[in-house]
């Protein structure tokens, strides 16, 4: 078990930027990539300074995939300007991208998320797709950013729906890391997995007392302190869970769901961990828990996290397309196979059906 941290240096406040053009100056970095989409760079025009005198910028509009076409294109392009410095600004897709151009480089990596939809900022690691949206790999670096920087002013005028996406994607942490903690034996506890197993029980503990209030406040634009602790449990305690407990606390049955779910481009308007919280009803209902399914489905509901294939935009899916998602979800290559249970594409499919008749008795 390989444990790794977040950044190497991170830095949370309304303030936050100021604290960039030093850090150039102190690494006496003079050539910078700035890698962003359009709607984020416009959301912090009003708080990003200048990276400082005498630097050369080389601004880079991402195409809005994490590719390895896209990062291919990146890369040659840092590499022509020989770069010193990628500051990465946007969602998990822009950054990821970035993790991946800088990794195995001498290059220095900074981020500045402008979204809470999952621990992308804090992780070390990328997950990629196919141009068309299909989920493609995923890659685990040894490398962690040497900085990274959160403006709550930023993210809490970010779109509401990225949010609750974050909170259903961190949700996850604890149901796709609990049976395997439960079936480990005392003896192989290490100090490591302790700190991964209690945040991933802080994750799910400050959700389900915190989230629906915090989605209230940011609805009405204000930045207070409940807000502020969902955002950074969303970027900072989910990145711990993962980064402590490696493969004992990674990714496995929700989001192999999501990962079939990308088969689908009736799904490719619904973000990341929209369906991410609809893979972890799935693993509950495959683990047997349908109390646990039960208790949080209003949690779901009052949050619109989807809870059946109607609210993925999925309820004409025929037999054939319930099997193919089985089989994608329960391939033995896919995270699924770290769930400590044999499971088979027979086993999902059930599950899959059982939480429709769940859902459709248990509406409110």
């Amino acid at each position: 078990m390989i444990s790794q941290g977040g950044p190497q240096r991170y830095i949370s406040g309304t303030e936050a930027y100021e604290q960039l053009p030093t850090f150039v100056q102190d690494l006496q970095v003079s050539r910078i990539l700035f890698l962003h989409g359009s709607k984020s760079l416009a959301a912090v025009k009003p708080y990003l300074p200048s990276f400082g005198e005498n630097v050369k910028v080389f601004d880079v509009l991402f195409n809005g995939e994490c590719t390895y076409e896209e990062i291919q294109r990146v890369k040659e392009i840092a590499v022509s300007h020989k770069i010193q410095m990628v500051v990465a600004l946007g969602g998990g897709k822009v950054l990821d991208t970035a993790k991946s151009v800088t990794t195995g480089t001498p290059i220095y990596l900074v981020l500045i998320p402008t979204l809470a939809s999952n621990c992308a900022p804090w992780s070390a690691l990328s997950v990629h797709y196919k141009e068309n949206g299909e989920h493609f790999d995923h890659k685990i670096y040894k490398e962690t950013a040497n900085l990274m920087l959160l403006n709550p002013k930023v993210i809490i005028n970010s779109p509401i729906k990225y949010f609750v996406a974050g909170i259903a994607d961190t949700l996850a942490k604890f149901y796709e890391s609990q049976l395997i903690f439960e079936e480990l034996p005392k003896e192989e506890y290490t100090v490591a997995l302790e700190i991964s197993r209690q945040m991933a029980l802080k994750c799910k503990e400050t959700l389900l007392e915190q989230a629906i209030p915090a989605v209230e406040d940011m609805k009405s634009g204000k930045l207070t302190h409940t807000w502020r602790n969902v955002a950074e449990t969303i970027i900072v305690t989910a990145g711990t869970v993962g980064g402590w407990g490696d493969m004992f606390a990674r990714s496995t049955g929700a989001h192999a769901v999501h990962d079939a779910l990308t088969l689908f481009p009736q799904t490719h308007n619904l973000l990341h961990g929209e369906k991410v919280g609809y893979g972890i009803l799935v693993q509950l209902a495959i683990e047997e828990h349908f109390a646990e399914i039960k208790k949080l489905l209003p949690f779901y509901r009052k949050l619109g996290i989807p809870t059946n294939s109607a609210d993925l935009h999925l309820d004409n899916l025929s037999e054939a397309d319930i099997n193919k998602i089985a089989e994608a979800s329960a391939d033995e290559e896919t995270t699924m196979s770290l769930i400590p249970l044999p499971i088979d594409a027979v086993r999902v499919k059930k599950a899959i059906l059982q939480l429709e008749e769940i859902t459709k008795k248990d509406k409110v």
